[in-house]
Order: C-alpha cells, then structure tokens, then sequence
C-alpha cells in the first residue's frame, strides 16, 4: 500500500481480534514509530507493549484507579473498566520521556512540546503502518495515563507522559467503520500571502 492510500483510507477500529501482530511485526511496526520526525534525534519515547496476561494486570490497575478516583464507584463500573485492556490482543503505550534541557542536543534546547509532538508523529506511524501490513489500531488517551496507580506500574518518571495507548490486532469481519467526514479544506487552509 502506497503512502498516500495508507493516509487516505486508515480507520481507527475500536474493538480487534487475535492475533495481533507477531513479534517480527510488532519490530516493523515500532521501527516505523521511531522514524518520526524528532528535532535533535533526541529519541523522546519508550513504548510499553502489553500483550497476554498482562492486558488482564493492566486492567486491575486500572480499576484501581477509576477506584481511588471515584470512590463510590459502582462494581460493574469497576469491572467494565478492567476489561478495556481486553479490547486488543496488543496494546502499545506510547510514552514521552522529555529530555531536559541540559541533556539536550549540541548544546541547544528542544522544547517539552516539541518532544511530545515527535512522540505523537511515532503513534501516527505506527497506526499508519498498522494499517499498511493489514492491522487494525486505535489510538486511545483518557486520564488513565495520568492515574498515580498506572504511572507507578508503568514506572514513569515525573516528566514522562502517556501520549497514547495503541490498540493493535486483527480487524473482526463485522467491522464496518464510520464514514469520514468530508473535508473542507477552504474551511481549513488559507494563504498567507
């Protein structure tokens, strides 16, 4: 598939079956990831790959979360909220890790920003390259990446920061995703002259 197709016609897919990918494809995909544009190639990420029992642990962790976050919340919440994990046979969290300035490249400072926005182009590869190989992926957030329960079992620092968790696997047959809103670019684009 060429680029431009890839770009053109890639959907997210909320829910994937196994198999995910394998792990010579899982290493195509995360060599994708990396090749996002990254001022200073300060390689600002780490990727998190949960696959297995461990999307089953992630869930508990997350319920333990949305527990402390909610205290009175209902059990059936609770349970609901352990099996999003489940959604994909791979998960993969994206994860900045901000280098400070006087780690920075030749002397020069690459702003925070500007490192997470590489990160957030490294998720995009790795859906588009999803897509490419004939993988569903769904970029998740939501505020479990910023629970203390889920910073801790991931083992991030301070300045580190769940940009996305994507979600990897095989596109069920009664996948039917949603129409893309046409663009309209005159809305958009403008010249600046």
């Amino acid at each position: 598939m060429d680029a431009l197709t890839a770009i053109a016609t890639r959907r997210s897919v909320p829910r994937l079956v196994a198999p995910g990918p394998d792990e010579v494809t899982l290493e195509r995909l995360l060599q994708a990831a990396v090749a996002a544009p990254d001022h200073g190639q300060l390689q600002p990420w780490r990727f998190v790959v949960i696959e297995g029992d461990a999307r089953e642990r992630l869930g508990e962790v997350f319920a333990r979360a949305h527990a402390a976050r909610e205290p009175g919340a209902d059990p059936g919440a609770l349970d609901k909220t352990a099996c999003k994990p489940l959604r994909a046979p791979t998960i993969v969290a994206a994860v900045s890790t901000p280098l400070a300035a006087e780690e920075a490249w030749n002397g020069k400072s690459v702003p925070a920003w500007e490192q997470e926005a590489a990160v957030a182009a490294a998720v995009q590869n790795l859906c588009l390259a999803a897509h490419a190989m004939g993988l569903g992926a769904m970029w998740r957030t939501g505020w479990f990446g910023d629970a203390p329960e889920v910073r801790e079992a991931l083992a991030l620092r301070e300045q580190d920061r769940i940009i996305g968790w994507v979600y990897l696997g095989t596109i069920p047959a009664n996948n039917h995703p949603a129409p893309r809103r046409p663009a309209e670019l005159e809305t958009v684009v403008e010249r600046w002259t």
